[in-house]
């Protein structure tokens, strides 16, 4: 099982600019932080919590323009940790100040700021703020040393730390402010349809801000680049036929489920490979399955390499399953979409390593989500693998399923046998 939380990042070190930096500033950062205090010649009153915060820490103990530079420095310097997790506590004033409300006020800024949204707008971010709080064992005490080691162990506050500083700071150009972050992990996927990211804030999607961030996160870098919802049914409606038609053959997609009775809770599937109606097992190994919740965070279950049943779509059949399966077996599938478009089935899988996702085995659907996050290479019509293998079973494609459920596979002569 992997969390939201594990590093899944690549080590960067942070470089410094030439003799006219100040305070150990690079050009850009010495300019981005002059701005700052030339915007906010006074304690900021309508910016953000984070604005506020960062404001009143460049001015604790600065006389002049470089010992805030120095300041600065001290927070951003991944070089020494040691230094670096003083100043961050003293950035949150965590020797009086609740850790929640330090939290907060990094994540709304930081969420805002991933999605390119203007500060302060706020967005929804409470399942992270939840989760950092609540599981990650923070410190039981206000004492500096509990927070080092709190905070030495939290890459997802690192990663939500700099992109509340690109916000504040007002920076354009990519940068990494803490080692080991990947500069993929801060880039947001350009929403192609105007009105997505508007259903994400006002809560009618189930895709939420800060859970769009964290499972960017987990994405390759192929999926990570424009997202657009194909298909919900709040707003097409309740129907097999326009959902089948929004992810068949569409590119990677990433699929958002509710439980009519635990609407709050949302489970899925992210499937790398083109969904395909094959009346066999399909996909790849970068396909996971995940559960998000306001208490535990995001889970995800990768590929263990047990089999290779990453993903299954049917319909029209009489002698087989017909729906969207992810995992499992048939009949028993990890993630189950029955094309009755009614109701769901969920078991614990060795595909993917997973628990059962749902509340119950059997669910009755509540809401249901298909994002496009990588578009295919013919949107129209299977990829050239893919067709050479429909055109394979396409003669008896019932006949086929039923020997690969006995674990007899057929081949045509069009294929090769591995």
């Amino acid at each position: 099982m992997g969390n939201v939380l594990s590093p899944t990042t690549t080590t960067t070190t942070r470089t410094y600019g030439g003799a006219s930096a100040k305070g150990g500033l690079s050009e850009a950062d010495s300019q981005a932080l002059t701005a700052f205090l030339r915007r906010f010649s006074a304690a900021p009153t309508t910016s953000s919590p984070f604005e506020s915060m960062l404001w009143a820490y460049l001015h604790s103990n600065a006389e002049a323009e470089n010992n805030s530079a120095q300041l600065l420095s001290e927070l951003i310097d991944c070089s020494d940790k040691h230094s670096q997790a003083n100043a961050v506590f003293r950035l949150g004033r965590l020797e009086s100040t609740d850790l929640r409300t330090f939290v907060q006020g990094v994540c709304v800024s930081a969420i805002a700021e991933f999605w390119n949204q203007e500060p302060p707008k706020t967005v929804a971010c409470d399942g992270v703020v939840e989760w950092l709080v609540l599981s990650k064992e923070p410190p039981n005490n206000r004492s500096i040393d509990a927070w080092r080691a709190w905070w030495g162990n939290n890459a997802m506050l690192h990663e939500l730390l700099e992109l509340a500083l690109r916000s504040a700071l007002r920076l354009e150009h990519s940068r990494v402010v803490v080692a080991g972050i990947s500069e993929q992990n801060l880039r947001c996927p350009k929403l192609t349809r105007n009105n997505d990211f508007g259903k994400i804030l006002d809560g009618e999607s189930l895709l939420t801000a800060d859970m769009g961030w964290a499972i960017s996160r987990e994405l390759p870098a192929h999926s990570r680049q424009s997202w657009h919802c194909a298909y919900s049914s709040r707003r097409d409606g309740r129907s097999w036929s326009t959902f089948q038609g929004a992810i068949e053959n569409r590119g990677s997609i990433l699929l958002l489920v509710s439980e009519k009775k635990r609407r709050k809770r949302v489970f899925g599937a992210y499937l790398d490979g083109e969904a395909v109606r094959l009346p066999s097992w399909h996909g790849t190994s970068q396909n996971f399955l995940f559960s998000a919740d306001k208490d535990v965070g995001l889970s995800v279950y990768r590929t263990t390499g047990f089999n290779d049943h990453y993903q299954y779509l049917n319909y029209a059949r009489e002698t087989l399953p017909n729906g969207l399966g992810v995992g499992g077996q048939l009949g028993h599938f990890g993630f189950w979409i029955d094309c009755g478009f009614v109701s769901g089935s969920s078991s614990s899988t060795a595909t993917y390593d997973s628990p059962q996702l749902s509340s119950q085995r059997d669910f009755a659907i509540g809401s249901i989500e298909a994002w496009v996050v990588r578009e295919s290479a013919d949107a129209n019509g299977s990829s050239g693998e893919q067709a050479k293998k429909i055109s394979a079973v396409a003669a008896n494609p019932d006949a086929v399923a039923l020997l690969e459920m006995a674990n007899r596979p057929m081949y045509s002569v069009h294929e090769e046998r591995s």
